[in-house]
């Protein structure tokens, strides 16, 4: 499920005999549940919109989800090799290495 940016996956709980969510892409823990999927859809967007408005309340940004940056370590010998491969086709670091990254995922 997607809402305001906000992706949650959802799963069965045999124990409680629902169906309980989590936000997956913030830092923070958001939880929600209910009995079938129109509630399920309900409670995830009550608990994001909650979630802004707590944020906003206490004065804090709400987490964005993703931001786009990450922060990698990698081999010297690698980021050396990485940067000639993307000088020899044109394209900074990190136009190349996105798009390998991408090319990886899609």
């Amino acid at each position: 499920m997607n809402y305001k940016g906000y992706e949650a996956v959802i799963r069965y709980s045999d124990e409680d005999a629902t169906f309980v969510g989590e936000v997956i892409n913030t830092k923070d823990t958001l939880v929600f549940d209910g009995d079938n999927v129109v509630e399920v859809e309900q409670s995830f967007h009550l608990v994001v919109d909650e979630y802004i408005e707590d944020c906003l309340a206490e004065g804090k940004e709400p987490e964005k989800p993703f931001s786009g940056q990450f922060v990698m370590r990698i081999k010297p010998e690698l980021h050396r090799e990485l940067f000639i491969k993307a000088r020899q086709s044109g394209l900074s670091l990190n136009a190349f290495v996105s798009n390998k990254l991408h090319d990886a995922v899609f």
